[in-house]
């Protein structure tokens, strides 16, 4: 079975099309997303629809989408995702809403767990960047295989024995005496200076994750941010 694996969407939503195209094209039998569907970019209800659109999707809930579901005070982020969250918030319906707040923290499954954030205090929203990090997260992963999101960056932490490895590899090949975390990258806002969108490709009959990076319109997505009034810097990070 091949699992396509996504997250950071942020409100792409022509990042989104590119990315679902290119996993048909792969064979992906299912669609996993770490969550951050909303956030940062124009569409957030016109990507949130076409989620939970495709049959058997397993989603999850990141920080900007309990934001954007939630009518607290925003505290704690950047005032461009504070503007976003506040703008995101005013074009989601309450039923879209309540579908995010719904969404798990965490999936676990035989053979690999999900997650946005780190397993270390999920609700916490804590990265995992440095190996410290890493070795926290692991602490609390039971499975070989977890797949995170939330860096917006693409690449791999491997456990074999007492060693940590960071592996940035394309193609990654899973061995039974070892343990493996998967960041699938970002597709809605990379920060690895690709501008291509990110995502992962697990071939569990062939014992394989790999990266991948598709092309999209990014100026036609840069054109809906401005054209929201949302901050022109977020048009920009898409470059």
């Amino acid at each position: 079975m091949k699992t396509a694996i996504i997250s950071d969407i942020h409100a792409n939503l022509e990042a989104l099309q590119a990315v679902l195209s290119h996993a048909e094209t792969q064979g992906a039998d299912r669609l996993v997303c770490l969550g951050d569907v909303v956030g940062y970019n124009a569409d957030p209800d016109a990507c949130l629809e076409l989620l939970r659109a495709r049959p058997g999707l397993i989603c999850l809930r990141g920080n900007h989408d309990a934001m954007a579901a939630d009518d607290a005070p925003i505290l704690g982020i950047n005032p461009m995702a504070h503007a976003a969250i506040t703008w995101t918030r005013s074009r989601l319906s309450a039923e879209q809403k309540a579908w995010l707040r719904a969404l798990p923290l965490v999936v676990e499954e035989p053979g690999a767990v999900f997650t946005h954030a780190s397993l270390q205090e999920p609700e916490a929203w804590h990265y995992v960047k440095s190996a410290d990090a890493a070795r926290r997260h692991l602490a609390q992963q039971s499975a070989p295989l977890g797949f995170v999101g939330h860096s917006h960056l693409a690449f791999a932490w491997r456990e074999t024995g007492a060693n940590l490895d960071l592996v940035q590899e394309a193609r990654l090949t899973l061995r039974s005496d070892e343990r493996w975390l998967v960041s699938v990258g970002s597709v809605g806002q990379p920060r690895d200076h690709d501008r291509r969108a990110a995502y992962a490709l697990h071939d569990d009959d062939a014992g394989t994750v790999r990266h991948v990076r598709v092309e999209y319109d990014v100026a036609a997505a840069q054109r809906k941010i401005l054209d929201a009034g949302l901050p022109a810097r977020l048009a920009e990070r898409l470059d």
